[in-house]
């Protein structure tokens, strides 16, 4: 007990010390995004182009294709990890796992090559999982184009050919045919993870200022951070500190350490990466004190804000933070956009959500102000009785008595 009043960094305090220790919501402030960064991604670590395993399918079967087979097995960036007879072996190998791609050399292809014939070799990638089809793909053109250019040219070098001839091939390398094996649409990395990491920040700290709040609102009296927060502006902006500097400090950690150590491109324009995620964080954190104090003493909001977040993934909506915010940080982070770029209508969008959000929770917040709860917490205040520990729940007598469900003893 302290006889003291209790100040704004009292209140700011209270409301950090439950956020990171109160059973009904530590684990969204503290845990759930930190695990949430590494399995989300971990499927795609294998997928970069420094990890690019092939299976060579050779279907022409001549000194060329032996020897560019040969010059891929000896590349650094390339490793040709099986040889198959044809491409259903190959895709056999490669659902075993262990490779990323097939490459296939088709028919004709050293004759086609000596007589200047359009020709071109085949990369299946497998599309089973999003990122891989495209980074392979990708990443294997640069590499596969300067062994295949250089094998040809000691090849056709090596039987004579004119030194003009042998330039023109030089400057052209055959083409590649890209062919996923599964999965056609080749989503990728940069893209696919930024966006799902923002919806996953709001539904967390959805569920967690609601956990909290629900709680704080289960008590019989409010702790005193909550009561003060329903009379004072100052007060509420001290209990809401607390949940936007942990959103904002999540969110810098996916864009910052989670995303470097990843490999996904992040930070490209720190300004603006930083103005995004503080917008985002304000954006999450009314949203959730909104949401938290309409539903008050409902004790579903978990059950409620997860299973509605999963179509945030493939619906996009105007009332939605994650919907601009998502939009605001591929460019500023994954992109490099600057400030400038993406102020309107991206940030703009975002803020005025925010303010909606914040402004409704004041105002709703301020409806409770005459609770039996509060006015027994201010009463106590009044009387220099300042209780760091939360009062117990709430029995269903008194549920039913503050509701009108129960008279008066």
């Amino acid at each position: 007990m302290s006889a003291k009043h209790p100040s704004l960094f009292d209140s700011f305090l209270f409301t950090l010390r439950q956020c990171v220790s109160n059973l009904a919501c530590a684990p969204f402030f503290c845990f759930a995004i930190f695990f949430y960064s590494f399995y989300y991604c971990w499927p795609y670590m294998e997928q970069l182009p420094d990890h690019l395993n092939i299976v060579a399918v050779d279907e022409d079967m001549t000194p060329l294709s032996r020897w560019l087979i040969q010059e891929l097995k000896a590349s650094p960036s390339v490793h040709v990890e099986f040889q198959a007879a044809d491409q259903k072996e190959a895709e056999r190998i490669m659902r075993q796992g262990g490779v990323s791609a097939i490459l296939i050399i088709p028919p004709n292809f050293e004759r086609d090559t000596v007589r200047d014939i359009p020709t071109a070799l085949v990369l299946v990638s497998n599309g089973a999982f999003i990122v891989k089809a495209r980074v392979s793909m990708n990443g294997a053109a640069g590499p596969l184009q300067e062994v295949v250019t250089g094998a040809i040219a000691g090849h056709l070098l090596e039987h004579g050919i004119p030194l003009d001839k042998l330039a023109q091939v030089k400057n052209r390398a055959p083409a590649f045919v890209f062919q996923p094996m599964f999965n056609t649409v080749n989503g990728y990395l940069n893209f696919t993870v930024p966006i799902v990491f923002v919806i996953i920040i709001q539904t967390v700290f959805t569920a967690g200022i609601g956990m909290l709040l629900n709680d704080w609102f289960w008590r019989r009296k409010y702790p005193y951070a909550l009561a003060l927060a329903m009379r004072s502006f100052p007060h509420f902006i001290a209990m809401y500190l607390p949940f936007f500097i942990l959103a904002f400090l999540w969110t810098m950690y996916i864009e910052g350490a989670s995303f470097a150590f990843h490999g996904v491109n992040a930070f490209r324009n720190v300004p603006a990466t930083l103005a995004v995620s503080a917008v985002f964080s304000f954006a999450i954190t009314s949203m959730a004190v909104m949401i938290a104090t309409l539903c008050k003493r409902l004790r579903y909001i978990v059950q409620i804000i997860v299973p509605t977040s999963i179509p945030c993934v493939f619906l996009s909506g105007n009332l939605l933070p994650s919907t601009p915010a998502a939009d605001a940080m591929l460019r500023a982070s994954q992109a490099g956009a600057t400030i400038s770029e993406v102020v309107f209508p991206y940030l703009a969008h975002l803020l005025l959500l925010g303010l909606i959000f914040f402004t409704a929770a004041v105002l709703i917040l301020r409806r409770y102000a005459n609770d039996e709860q509060a006015l027994a917490q201010i009463k106590d205040l009044r009387d220099g009785i300042q209780n760091e520990k939360l009062e117990k729940e709430l029995t269903p007598k008194q549920l039913g008595k503050i509701l009108g469900n129960v008279p008066d003893a």
